[in-house]
C-alpha cells in the first residue's frame, strides 16, 4: 500500500489543488455512517413555498412562513431546515398557531455546510481509510491513515511514515458532528409531547433587498411625460422562495448591533387606503408604517437563489413637467477681490421639475431610486438622455431630476470692481454675460447665494428673492446669441 501511495504522490502540486477542491473531483464515501441527528424533529419548509417576505432597501428582509411539525418528546430538538444561509439566528421567533405550547429553551444557527473540504477539516487527528488503485491488477487497495493536517496541502500518516498529497479516494467512518447538508436552524424547545403542532417561523436575514428603478418617457415639446417604477429584488441569500407574498418598505428602519430578538406575533394584516386613481401598478397597495411606507405586491412570485427580479410598482401618464437650465454661482466670491483673476465660465444645468400630487396623475410617496431619462431625437424614436438618483419625495413635494449640464448654455462671470467699505461690509459689481448656441431663444434661471445679510443696489435685470441667501434672475438669451447681466451688490456679515 505504501507503495502505491508514494507512485501516486509523484503527481504534481497544481494536479493536486485541482483534485482537493472541486466537490465532483473527491468520491467521499462512508464506511459506517452514524445517524448524527436521530433526535432530531425534521422541520421542513413547505412544498408548496409561500413565505411572507417584507424587503427593506438596506440588504435586510423579515421572513415568515408556516411549518408544521410532530413534536414526539419533550424535550425535543428542533431541526429547522429551508432557511436562508444569512439567517440571522438572534431574531428567530416561533409562534405557535394549532397546538399546545412550545417553549424555545436554546437555540443555534448551524451554517458549516457539507462539502469535500469540510471533511477534510474536521477529519484532522482521526483516522481515514485511503483507497487507491493497484496499478498491476487495478484492484481497490485500502489502508487506515491519520489525517495530520490539512494546512496547504494534505499530509497523513501511514504505518508509521510521514505521506502527503491525494493519492486516492477518502472513506470516512462517520459524518463529523455539526455539519450538515443545508443552512440548520436547531431549536431545543419544550411541550406536550405526542402533538402536532403548527407554527409560524419568523426571523431576518441578509442577502435580500430591493431598490426602485424610475423610467421618464420625457417629451420637452409637451412638457409632459409617462413615469413607471420597477422594483429590483436581488436575492443572494442563497435559498429559493417560491410563491412568496412580498411587501416592500421603502426608507431605512433603525437597526443597533446586536440585534434583539423580536418577541412572536402572529401575522399581521392591515389595508392600505388607496386613492380612487392612484398610479400605483394593478393592485399594488401602499401604506405608513412608522416613518416609513410599505407597498404590498398584490400577486405572489418566485425569487430564486442568485438572481434579480424587476416587479411593477406604479405607473402614471401624462404628467406635468417644468424644466429649467440653471445656473449657480459662489457665495464666497463676493467677499473678496477676484477681479484680477480670469473669468469664471459656468455650464447650465438641466433640471426637471414635477409635483408629486393627484393633480399631477401621482399623488403616493415616491421611494427613492435612479431615475433613467428617455426623449425622443427628431424622428421621433425615443433616445436615452441620462440618469439621475430621486430621493425620497412625499406626497405633496416636488421633484427635481438633475440631468447634467447644457453645453450650448454658459455663463461667464466677472467681478468688475470689489471695495471692502468696513470690516463687515463689501460692495461689489458684476458683470455675467449669458451664452445661448442654441436655435431657439431660451430662459436660464441665474442663482447666486448670497453670504450674510445683502442687497442688490443696481441691476439691469430684476432678481427675486428666494430665500435669506439667495437671490435669482430669469433671463432670455436670444438663440445664437447672448444676453448681458450686470448688478452691484452690498454684503454685511
Amino acid at each position: 500500500m505504501i507503495r502505491a501511495l508514494n507512485e501516486s504522490l509523484k503527481m504534481d502540486r497544481s494536479v493536486y489543488m485541482q483534485r482537493l477542491r472541486p466537490l465532483a473531483a473527491i468520491a467521499v464515501t462512508f464506511a459506517t455512517i452514524m445517524p448524527a441527528f436521530a433526535a432530531d424533529v425534521d422541520v421542513q419548509a413547505p412544498a408548496t413555498g409561500g413565505a411572507a417576505i417584507t424587503v427593506y432597501v438596506n440588504d435586510l428582509a423579515m421572513v415568515r412562513e408556516r411549518r408544521t411539525f410532530h413534536l414526539t418528546t419533550s424535550p425535543a430538538q428542533l431541526a429547522i431546515t429551508g432557511v436562508t444561509n444569512q439567517l440571522q439566528p438572534q431574531t428567530a421567533f416561533l409562534s405557535v398557531l394549532k397546538g399546545n405550547a412550545v417553549k424555545i429553551a436554546e437555540q443555534s444557527f448551524n451554517f458549516d455546510l457539507l462539502s469535500p473540504e469540510k471533511l477534510l477539516e474536521r477529519a484532522v487527528g482521526q483516522t481515514v481509510t485511503m483507497i487507491n488503485q493497484n496499478p498491476a491488477t487495478g484492484a481497490d487497495l485500502g489502508t487506515r491513515a491519520k489525517v495530520l493536517s490539512v494546512q496547504g496541502g494534505l499530509v497523513l500518516e501511514v504505518n508509521g511514515k510521514i505521506v502527503t498529497g491525494m493519492p486516492g479516494r477518502v472513506v470516512y467512518d462517520s459524518l463529523p458532528s455539526g455539519v450538515r447538508p443545508t443552512p440548520t436552524l436547531l431549536m431545543s424547545v419544550t411541550g406536550a409531547p405526542n402533538q402536532d403542532v403548527e407554527a409560524e417561523l419568523g426571523y431576518l436575514t441578509g442577502g435580500l433587498g430591493w431598490h426602485p428603478d424610475y423610467v421618464m418617457q420625457y417629451d420637452p415639446d409637451a412638457a409632459r411625460m409617462d413615469l413607471t417604477a420597477l422594483a429590483t429584488i436581488t436575492n443572494t441569500t442563497g435559498h429559493d422562495f417560491r410563491d412568496a407574498k412580498i411587501k416592500l418598505v421603502a426608507g431605512a428602519v433603525k437597526r443597533i448591533t446586536p440585534q434583539p430578538m423580536p418577541m412572536a406575533r402572529g401575522p399581521m394584516a392591515a389595508k392600505a387606503m388607496m386613492m380612487e386613481a392612484s398610479p400605483m401598478a394593478d393592485g399594488v397597495a401602499e401604506e405608513g408604517l412608522g416613518g416609513n411606507h410599505v407597498y404590498t405586491i398584490p400577486k405572489t412570485t418566485t425569487i430564486a437563489a442568485s438572481e434579480s427580479k424587476q416587479l411593477a410598482l406604479l405607473s402614471a401618464q401624462n404628467v406635468v413637467v417644468k424644466r429649467e437650465f440653471v445656473i449657480r454661482g459662489n457665495a464666497s466670491v463676493y467677499i473678496m477681490s477676484i477681479k484680477d483673476q480670469p473669468p469664471q465660465i459656468t455650464r447650465a444645468e438641466i433640471e426637471l421639475m414635477f409635483k408629486n400630487d393627484a393633480a399631477a396623475k401621482l399623488g403616493v410617496p415616491l421611494p427613492a431610486g435612479t431615475v433613467r431619462v428617455y426623449s425622443p431625437d427628431q424622428q421621433g424614436a425615443p433616445q436615452f438622455l441620462g440618469e439621475a438618483f430621486l430621493d425620497h419625495i412625499a406626497v405633496g413635494s416636488e421633484a427635481v431630476v438633475k440631468m447634467g449640464n447644457d453645453y450650448d448654455l454658459t455663463a461667464t462671470r466677472e467681478q468688475t470692481t470689489f471695495v471692502r467699505a468696513t470690516e463687515t461690509i463689501s460692495l461689489s459689481n458684476w458683470k455675467i454675460t449669458l451664452k445661448n448656441a442654441k436655435s431657439k431663444p431660451t430662459t436660464v434661471r441665474l442663482i447666486e447665494p448670497m453670504p450674510g445679510a445683502w442687497e442688490i443696489t443696481k441691476e439691469n435685470f430684476p432678481h427675486k428673492k428666494l430665500d435669506s441667501g439667495n437671490a435669482a434672475w430669469d433671463v432670455q438669451i436670444p438663440a445664437k446669441g447672448q444676453a448681458v447681466l450686470e448688478y452691484s451688490v452690498k454684503t454685511q456679515s
